[in-house]
């Protein structure tokens, strides 16, 4: 029997993955594959899982030889459940990998791989415990942050390797995938070395190995707003961020996504109420082109506004209620989404 290398990618599929990141995501799995197919020792050996996690931990891909592996699409949800995910690829883990025996040998040391770009919002303290008294025979766990707001004193204690990439562009995220693609090929051509991949395979340019004894500390300070919003025309949902600005000292606009329409953002844990004069713009909607924004005093939501339609009656696109929209009703507050 073949022994396998079981490669486990965990990856955060949250609200602020939402766009570009998402789409450069899915560019480099579909990258890495095709580099994974052409190398004889991967076919050979490496089997590979995908796992994503929002509000929820999923299986995507169960552990597949990689030439059976088609890329799928990947899709935002609310929530940033990393306990849910540890817990779930120590179950995929303990199912799917053969263990060794007096008799045989078992599949080779999983690798484990955790995408993120934020911090986790479920408890992850006791699935880390739980994944720390067993890691060291476990897996090989590495933690990758990506962006200006990853919790990596949370990630240092789930990980024995912590990356960190500042950006979260397609460029960086490219380079991301080509590293890892070349740590699988490399593990797969040697899977018994115990040398860590950072030390076998160079970081790419952008690329930094963080200090997991002294990880850098997390300010714990909500950098980023998201809402869900209706379009009044079409009752499609789209997603609002913002970024915090010291300078100003309010929220910028950063973009309006277009949600699916299979998107529970009812789901979503909401943050503290935040005063819209502390937003220094007000997205336009992705559907309509609408230039304001309302909110329904009867369900809650947010929805576009035409500001031509300031003084008439509007309804409300998801609990359809009519309302009647002053002129000038000045700020009021909006719960967001944790991301």
């Amino acid at each position: 029997m073949v022994r396998r290398l079981p490669i486990y990618l965990l990856l955060d599929c949250s609200e602020s993955m939402a766009g570009e990141p998402l789409e450069a995501v899915e560019v480099g799995v579909y990258t890495m594959l095709s580099a994974l197919k052409k190398n004889p020792y991967a076919i050979e050996t490496a089997h590979l899982s995908l796992i994503t996690f929002d509000a929820k931990a999923r299986v995507v891909v169960p552990l597949t030889e990689v030439t059976a592996i088609n890329p799928p699409a990947l899709s935002i949800r609310p929530g940033t459940s990393m306990g849910a995910a540890l817990d779930l690829v120590q179950e995929s883990i303990n199912k799917e990998v053969v263990k060794t025996t007096a008799d045989n040998k078992g599949d080779y040391k999983p690798m484990v791989f955790i995408m993120t770009d934020g911090q986790p919002t479920d408890d992850w303290h006791s699935p880390a415990a739980r994944l720390r008294s067993v890691r060291p025979h476990l897996a090989q766990i590495y933690a990758i942050g990506c962006g200006e707001e990853v919790d990596f004193e949370t990630l240092s204690q789930i990980a024995d390797v912590c990356i960190h990439i500042k950006s979260l562009s397609p460029e960086s995220m490219a380079k991301l995938f080509v590293w890892l693609s070349a740590s699988v090929q490399s593990q797969s051509a040697s899977p018994d070395t115990a040398l860590s991949l950072e030390k076998k395979i160079p970081l790419e340019k952008g690329m930094e190995l963080i200090d997991s004894a002294r990880p850098p500390k997390f300010s714990g300070q909500n950098q980023r707003l998201f809402f869900h919003v209706a379009c009044s025309k079409t009752k499609k949902h789209y997603l609002m961020r913002y970024r915090f600005e010291q300078s100003s000292s309010l929220y910028t606009p950063e973009s309006a996504i277009k949600l699916p329409d299979d998107f529970f953002g009812d789901g979503a844990k909401k943050t503290p109420p935040t005063g819209t004069d502390l937003l220094s713009d007000i997205l336009d909607c992705p559907y309509c082109g609408a230039q304001a924004l309302g909110k329904c005093g009867f369900c809650d939501h947010l929805f576009c506004v035409d500001p031509a339609s300031a003084r008439a009656k509007v309804v409300c696109p998801v609990c359809e209620t009519t309302l009647s929209m002053a002129e000038d009703s000045g700020p009021f507050s909006i719960a967001g989404s944790q991301g």
